[in-house]
């Protein structure tokens, strides 16, 4: 899987670097959502923990928000991940 091309975060200069922050991800139960959000936190955070993933699925069923914390360095690394985010087919919301 290639980079996609960096995603432009709004007000990204009010960021606090270094910080943990957490980023909640949305999609449809059927997918691997948990794994997909790892692989990408993964790639593109030093030192993330897979431990800090939670899951809840939505009251029908049908989706699923995945909670996972990385620690965060750069700008750059905030617009990758958000990037990265919004271009898995799985992944419907991030915020």
């Amino acid at each position: 899987m290639s980079t996609p091309e960096p995603h432009l975060v709004h007000n990204i200069d009010v960021w606090e670097l270094p910080c943990n922050h957490t980023f909640k991800v949305m999609g449809e139960m059927q997918y691997p959502l948990a794994q997909v959000a790892a692989e990408i936190a993964s790639r593109l955070c030093n030192g993330f923990d897979p431990s800090t993933i939670t899951m809840r699925p939505s009251s029908g069923g049908k989706y699923l928000s995945v909670t996972i914390e990385v620690y965060l360095e750069t700008r750059e690394q905030i617009n990758a991940l958000y990037a990265a985010f919004n271009a898995a087919p799985e992944i419907k919301l991030v915020y």
